[in-house]
């Protein structure tokens, strides 16, 4: 048990404040439930804060502020990272890295190529979704965002607010872009963007 904990104290102490660990991080310094106890303990130490299960924090510490957390977009790409998987944020989650809407949803979801899976982080739930590879042939990130951001509205649902809004997001993309990967939206989107882009 000393040398799981001495092992496990050292890879975290050569760390920046902010990073964040998986249990599964450690497996090679002793067995799950050594691993599980030692971490038990650094937490109550303050060395580690846990975020969800099997998810820890070295804290990064604001003297005004607290703890600083990371982001869910941030743990959402290293839990992503660890599973050696590609994730793209959908729904009411587009909209809010856009800026089309200041509330971060409660259930977050990503469309991924990994496992389907929901992991608890404070009061949010992060939902990814499999899905099929089509779904990731749109590579540039603005234009996926601008996609997903009019699934969520659906065909019914766009008004002149939501097209004035996200109009500024649609003028940045660049015509060679649109020209290889618009194709791979559904066809009301590809018109409504290019619509916008061509204003």
């Amino acid at each position: 048990m000393q040398s799981t904990r001495k092992q496990i104290e050292t890879k975290i102490s050569k760390s920046t404040p902010g990073e964040i660990f998986f249990s599964t991080d450690f497996s090679s310094h002793g067995t799950p439930e050594n691993i599980r106890q030692v971490l038990s303990r650094l937490e109550k130490e303050g060395v580690l804060e846990r975020i969800a299960q099997g998810i820890y924090l070295k804290p990064k510490r604001d003297p005004l502020l607290g703890i600083l957390y990371p982001s869910i977009e941030e743990i959402a790409e290293k839990i992503a990272k660890r599973d050696k998987a590609r994730i793209a944020p959908t729904g009411v989650m587009a909209l809010y890295l856009l800026g089309l809407t200041t509330q971060i949803p409660l259930k977050i979801a990503y469309l991924t190529d990994g496992s389907q899976r929901q992991i608890k982080i404070g009061n949010h739930n992060i939902l990814f979704k499999q899905t099929v590879p089509r779904n990731f042939a749109i590579k540039e990130e603005r234009l996926h965002l601008i996609v997903q951001a009019f699934r969520e509205k659906g065909q019914r649902e766009i008004t002149k607010d939501f097209l004035k809004k996200i109009e500024n997001h649609v003028k940045k993309l660049d015509a060679k872009l649109l020209d290889t990967q618009l194709k791979y939206a559904p066809v009301w989107i590809q018109k409504e963007i290019l619509k916008l882009y061509n204003n």
